[in-house]
C-alpha cells in the first residue's frame, strides 16, 4: 500500500518529538526523501515547535525573574548590612588600637617635685625617678633658664620602674655651673647643657602648658621674658648663678624645699 502524504503529516509531529518506532520512522525518511511538500511541512513544523519553545522558555523565565526579584532584593539587602558591619569592625579595630597605642605609648602623665621624691646631697639632686625616658628640658627664648619636667607614659612605667628607695642621680649642679662659666666659642655637642645657662627650675604638672607656651612668644623678646618671669615664680629652683658657691646649697634647698 502506498504512503500517502496524510497519512505522513499525521506521524510527523510524533516524528519531530522522536516518538515513533522505528519502524514508522524509516517509513517517514523514505517518504520525505520523494516529497518535497511533506519536507516543506517538516520545516515548517520544526519552526513552529522552536518558537513555541522559545516563549515557553521566555515566559518561565520571565515568572523565575518575578519570583526572584523580592529574594534578590532581600539577599542584596543582607549583603550591604554585612559589608557595613565588616566596615564598621574595621573602624573599630582601627579606632581602639590607635586609642590603645597613644594611650600606652604616647599618654604623658607629668610627676610633681614631691611626687619624684627629689634630695639634695653633695651638690647632687638624686630622685626614685629613673632619669631614662622620664626627664624632659624646655630652654626659655633667651636661652638663659633652663626648665626640666618628669613625665612617663605606660610603656616607659613598665621598662623604668620607679622604685620608692631608689636613689637616681638628677642633676649635678656643678654641671650647671659649668655651663655658665664656659665661654662663648668654647665647642659643645647636643647634650651639653646651654652655655651662660643662669638658672635651672623644675615645672610641676599644673605649669606644663605654660613652660611649653615659652616658644610662641619666640618675635616678641618682651613678652617672651615676661612669661618666663611668671612661669620661674611658680616653679622649684633648682639651680642659679646669682648665688656664691657657698650659698648655693642652701638656694637650692630653700628654692626646691629640699632639706640638706
Amino acid at each position: 500500500m502506498k504512503i500517502t502524504c496524510n497519512i505522513i503529516e499525521d506521524l510527523l509531529p510524533l516524528y519531530i518529538d522522536d516518538m515513533v518506532s522505528e519502524d514508522s520512522r524509516q517509513l517517514v525518511e523514505e517518504h520525505l526523501k520523494e516529497c518535497a511538500a511533506c519536507r516543506k511541512m517538516l520545516d515548517e513544523m520544526k519552526k513552529e515547535n522552536q518558537l513555541r519553545t522559545v516563549s515557553g522558555n521566555a515566559k518561565r523565565n520571565s515568572d523565575r525573574r518575578t519570583e526572584i526579584a523580592p529574594l534578590k532584593k532581600i539577599r542584596r539587602r543582607i549583603r550591604r548590612k554585612r559589608i557595613i558591619s565588616i566596615i564598621l569592625a574595621a573602624v573599630l579595630v582601627l579606632l581602639a588600637s590607635g586609642i590603645g597605642h597613644y594611650w600606652y605609648y604616647d599618654k604623658k602623665t607629668y610627676i610633681s617635685w614631691d611626687d619624684a621624691g627629689m634630695t639634695l646631697r653633695d651638690r647632687k639632686i638624686y630622685s626614685k625617678i629613673d632619669p631614662d625616658g622620664h626627664k624632659t628640658a624646655i630652654l626659655s627664648v633667651d636661652q638663659k633658664n633652663m626648665f626640666y619636667m618628669l613625665s612617663e607614659t605606660a610603656w616607659i612605667r613598665k621598662n623604668y620602674p620607679s622604685a620608692q628607695d631608689a636613689e637616681n642621680l638628677m642633676f649635678d649642679l656643678d654641671e650647671f655651673q659649668k655651663a655658665h662659666d664656659r665661654l662663648p666659642d668654647t665647642a659643645t655637642d647636643e647634650t651639653s647643657l646651654p652655655t651662660g645657662i643662669e638658672n635651672v627650675y623644675y615645672v610641676d604638672p599644673e605649669n606644663i602648658k605654660e613652660a611649653f607656651a615659652l616658644w610662641d612668644y619666640q618675635d616678641e623678646p618682651d613678652k617672651a621674658q615676661q612669661k618666663e618671669q611668671e612661669l620661674a615664680a611658680k616653679c622649684h629652683l633648682i639651680w642659679s648663678a646669682e648665688n656664691t658657691e657657698a650659698d648655693s646649697e642652701s638656694a637650692v634647698a630653700s628654692g626646691t624645699d629640699i632639706e640638706k
